[in-house]
């Protein structure tokens, strides 16, 4: 994994309605973190959530179960999207440059 200068963690609830993995700040592109490089997903709930591009849908979705996390080599913003059947909690990390 590419060297990092700052982390951004926060709490995302996850439902029937697909949400893009990042947070305000990265979705504002506020300069003070810098270029975001590697989404990191942890699913905190206890059940399947599920991720994709920005047309994402419970049927297409791939899975990330309860208490696993999966790690996404990116810097665009509104790459992952997130759906789950009820409100679900994740948490994402964001490395950034």
């Amino acid at each position: 994994m590419e060297k990092f200068n700052k982390i951004k963690t926060m709490v995302l609830t996850v439902d029937g309605n697909k949400v893009v993995a990042a947070s305000p700040d990265v979705l504002t592109n506020q300069r003070r973190l810098g270029r975001r490089h590697t989404l990191e997903i942890y699913n905190d709930s206890d059940i399947a959530v599920l991720f994709g591009g920005e047309d994402v849908t419970l049927e297409s979705g791939m899975p990330i179960l309860p208490n696993e996390s999966r790690m996404f080599p990116v810097d665009d913003p509104e790459a992952i999207y997130l759906i789950a059947e009820k409100p679900a909690d994740v948490v994402i990390a964001e490395y950034c440059v």
